[in-house]
């Protein structure tokens, strides 16, 4: 045993010159390890904290353009192109608009709806006592929402009783439709009432002969 001390000893000694040089070396490689480690954690926490601050600028640009503007006209005081803050509702538009004049038929506008940004929003008129009487069943059925030329419903002017007339289309059906022309503005097409909840394909199918715009 001592004389397994004794060449471990005299190995330590003969080379202590160069072990010291590795265990320079060894040092050396931590060091920059350990200098290496914390600049790439820096590098990820100063990229972390570029994407919060930008993650923040989005989200504070995108609260200050809570902004829409709709087009608001029939029978109102002052028809205009209202700018309302996001989240309104067609009564705001009304009110920006001065009101109602005395002669608008709310009949078939939904207050309570949400305003869209670039929605044309339309008060009809009432009809005239006279006009009814002296254009007969036409105006009548005009008023009533039903092209005299065709006997179909117009989806753009027809009441909630009318659109009921429709093969599928019961009082909550009717109600969106109404919902769906008093935010966003008539419809271009026929085919365009497959935008309103609830309206697909098959129901498209039995509802596109006997509707009109």
């Amino acid at each position: 045993m001592e004389e397994i001390r004794d060449k471990i000893r005299e190995y330590m000694e003969k080379y202590e010159p160069q072990l010291k040089k590795i265990a320079v070396v060894v040092l050396l490689i931590i060091v920059c390890l350990t200098i290496f480690a914390f600049r790439e954690k820096g590098e990820e926490t100063a990229m972390a904290d570029e994407a919060e601050a930008e993650l923040a600028i989005e989200e504070t640009e995108a609260a200050g353009s809570g902004t829409i503007f709709v087009d608001i006209g029939g029978e109102v005081k002052n028809p205009m192109l209202a700018e309302l803050p996001e989240g309104s509702r067609v009564e705001d538009a009304i009110e920006a608009a001065g009101g109602l004049t005395d002669n608008a038929d709310m009949t078939s506008i939904n207050r309570a709806a949400f305003a869209e940004d670039g929605a044309k929003i339309y008060i009809p008129a009432v009809t005239e006592p006279g006009e009814i009487s002296a254009s007969g069943g036409a105006a009548a059925a005009a008023s009533a929402g039903v092209s005299t030329s065709t006997g179909k419903i117009n989806i753009n002017t027809a009441d909630s009783e009318t659109l009921q007339e429709l093969n599928g289309v019961g009082p909550s059906t009717a109600q969106k439709i109404i919902d769906y022309r008093t935010s966003r503005g008539s419809f271009g097409s026929i085919e365009d009432i497959k935008n309103v909840s609830g309206i697909g394909d098959k129901t498209y199918e039995k509802l596109k002969d006997f509707i009109t715009i």
